[in-house]
């Protein structure tokens, strides 16, 4: 998969991948809280990820897969490097990646951290992919982004509040 060439299932496939680490991380992170109130809210949004992955699938159904012709500026190199830089970092490589991340923090205050942070990475992900894929595509990418800022709000409004 070229990364300054994929197409809205090739995002897709991406986002249900993420979607999946943080289903395993909040399900681990809510194990691994101390408070009721965290664990609760980390359950919540384990449920959550169930719920985008689905939302994600349907958007899946829905795109063709077509293959981009190989024609951009080239500086586009440079911007590839970075896409995949970013598309091997914790949130998207290994599949149990949630599970292990949610395993090495242990104070709620270090789970909330992470989760927020696994938030952002996606969003960042999602922003910097809008310049790598076709207009048609991008609908589907904002409510990518949507979704996952819903999320980042929670957690901060939570954090907020501790």
């Amino acid at each position: 998969m070229d990364i300054t060439h994929f197409s809205g299932k090739e995002v897709i496939e991406i986002a249900i991948r993420i979607e999946e680490n943080g289903l395993e991380y909040y399900t681990k992170a809510a194990n691994n809280s101390r408070s009721e109130k965290l664990g609760e809210l980390f359950l919540f949004l384990a449920e959550e990820e169930k719920k985008h992955k689905k939302i994600f699938e349907e958007f899946g159904r829905q795109l063709q897969d077509e293959k981009l012709p190989g024609v951009f500026d080239p500086y586009l190199n440079e911007e590839s490097r970075y896409l995949m830089a970013l598309a091997n970092s914790r949130v998207f490589t290994d599949p149990n990646e949630g599970s292990r991340l949610a395993n090495n923090v242990h104070k709620d205050v270090e789970i909330l951290k992470t989760a927020i942070d696994l938030e952002k990475d996606s969003i960042l992900f999602y922003y910097e992919l809008q310049r790598a894929i076709r207009d048609q595509d991008k609908p589907v990418l904002e409510s990518l982004i949507d979704e996952e800022k819903n999320h980042l709000k929670k957690l901060t409004e939570l954090q907020k509040s501790i």
